[in-house]
């Protein structure tokens, strides 16, 4: 087995264990099926974290013009959107995204340096169509993706993408699954798995937050999430825990704005 598969095999385990662990119905069920409690403890804590920490490893990037160069950023692009559209399959945002709004994350997992993660909605077309950008900034590494997202039928119809090494071009998109459109809580189950309201101090302010605590399926494992109308999106800041580890990764809420445009000449 060469490199790229193996960092591969290793990229989709660590995902496994965070869909598990954070209780991803869609995936759990439509994946897993009966699968024991002890097969999210199948991949350790030290290859979860180091495997995020590198998202997307320069020295397994194929070199422009290989037809592998768009099958690598479309995987990759699994990675970075699962964790800046949603957190263990939903999102508990109740503040939307106008067009130009940005908002920038300090993605950290337990004992590693950040992953600053950016979410930006770029631009809104007729017919439920926006333009949204996701990128994250790993070290010195910056990869950036813009994606048409058909929003009313929660698909992605095109990809443009930037690598590390600034190599631009367009990502085929066809029948697999990049984007997965977010569940979104009920506003009764919200209120119910609100737990307190809180001043959450971050890199981007101070902020009057309700605390919102979800159990994982397992009930061996949490996502929190801090949410308030003050910035775009709504959230400042969300995790995921587990009862044997503690804290697995934390996002927290570094800056926002709103004048965000492409950067990939996407329209």
């Amino acid at each position: 087995m060469n490199r790229k598969h193996i960092a591969s095999s290793l990229i989709c385990a660590a995902l496994l264990l965070v869909l598990l662990l954070a209780g991803c119905s869609m995936v759990s069920d439509a994946v897993l099926g009966g699968a024991s409690k002890g097969a999210s403890r199948a991949v350790s804590k030290q290859v979860e974290q180091a495997v995020y920490k590198r998202m997307a490893p320069r020295e397994e990037l194929p070199p422009p013009g290989n037809p592998n160069w768009g099958q690598y950023m479309a995987f990759q692009a699994q990675v970075v959107f699962s964790y800046s559209f949603s957190a263990g399959g939903f999102w508990l945002g109740q503040v939307g995204y106008a067009p130009g709004d940005t908002t920038t994350f300090d993605w950290q997992a337990s004992g590693e340096d950040s992953v600053i993660m950016e979410k930006a909605f770029l631009k809104k077309l007729d017919g439920g169509k926006e333009w949204w950008r996701v990128s994250w900034k790993d070290g010195e590494d910056y990869w950036v993706y813009e994606a048409l997202l058909d929003m009313e039928g929660g698909q992605l119809l095109r990809l443009r993408a930037r690598d590390a090494e600034g190599n631009e071009g367009e990502v085929p998109v066809t029948g697999e699954t990049i984007y997965i459109p977010p569940t979104e809580p009920t506003p009764e189950s919200i209120a119910g798995a609100t737990v307190a309201t809180e001043t959450v101090k971050t890199p981007a302010g101070s902020f009057k937050a309700d605390h919102i605590v979800y159990l994982s399926t397992g009930g061996e494992g949490q996502i929190e999430f801090w949410t308030t109308d003050e910035v775009p999106g709504g959230v400042v800041q969300y995790l995921l825990s587990s009862k044997e580890e503690g804290v697995i990764w934390n996002s927290i809420l570094t800056e926002y704005g709103s004048n965000a445009t492409t950067m990939l000449g996407s329209f």
